[in-house]
């Protein structure tokens, strides 16, 4: 009994100082990922990135007009091809000009890649565009080294994580303004080219396309749970209330105005 009592006491004390390695199961990792909306401020424009023929830009030089920025992994088995092939759509469906009105940008958050893997990837969608002339100077495709790509990511609020040889990462498109300003998140890996157009024309501040345009940015906001723009019948009712109200104003003032002369008549 006392021999039992011994060899129990000895098991226990042996497991209790078995070192604790830390386990961080996918969960964890995928509660850790996502986007974290930072509209309002920057993207880091001084990161170095290269471009599709292995030269060395800086990001400012590239953004110089409203811009779609994309941020995969060319070898993800996932989302990030499903995600090309929806911006390969809207470039070919949205009716502004790329390249005049506004630019795209894919950069890879891994920075094993090469930009021969990313020239080889942008050729593979451009092949089945309309629009391909304009897609294939103005969609651009770029890899960097880690610490850049950290510099970015983290500037946006990209946040992904390292698991099993791949990532996993948020999925969807940062409207930046000419400056870097970020002005919107569109999650999903699929885009109405409606939606794509108000989201530009906001980044452009209203400077791209006719007056019209600017007019559908007031009456229709973002739906962040719904990831697209939705009639904003408060703000419309609101104009429209503002609008009545200011002409009723006037209509009685020139009213008063009209009588008053007629009586002194």
């Amino acid at each position: 009994m006392k021999v039992r009592i011994i060899v129990s006491g000895v098991f226990l004390f042996y497991l209790v100082s078995l070192p604790v390695f830390p386990q961080t199961s996918l969960f964890d990792r995928q509660m850790q990922v996502g986007f974290e909306e930072k509209q309002g401020q920057y993207a880091d424009l001084d990161v170095k990135l290269v471009n599709e023929n292995g030269d060395t830009v800086l990001l400012r030089d590239v953004i110089d007009k409203p811009t779609i920025l994309n941020l995969a992994y060319f070898q993800c088995p996932g989302t990030c091809s499903p995600l090309m092939w929806g911006i390969s759509k809207f470039i070919d469906k949205v009716d502004l000009e790329l390249g005049n009105d506004y630019k795209v940008i894919t950069v890879s958050f891994d920075p094993r890649e090469s930009f021969i893997l990313g020239r080889e990837k942008k050729a593979s969608y451009l092949s089945a565009m309309t629009r391909k002339e304009e897609a294939a100077k103005n969609w651009s495709f770029f890899v960097s080294d880690s610490a850049d790509i950290a510099r970015l990511t983290s500037s946006v609020g990209f946040h992904f994580e390292p698991f099993n040889n791949q990532f996993i990462h948020p999925t969807g498109l940062i409207a930046l303004a000419a400056d870097g300003k970020i002005i919107r998140y569109l999650q999903g890996i699929e885009f109405l080219p409606f939606d794509i157009k108000i989201t530009l024309v906001e980044a452009a501040d209203g400077k791209i396309g006719p007056s019209i345009n600017r007019l559908l940015a007031v009456c229709y906001s973002y739906d962040s749970k719904g990831n697209q723009f939705v009639f904003n019948i408060t703000r419309v009712s609101a104009i429209l209330i503002t609008f009545f109200a200011i002409l009723f104003f006037l209509f009685l003032t020139f009213r008063r105005i009209r009588l008053k002369s007629q009586g002194n008549k």
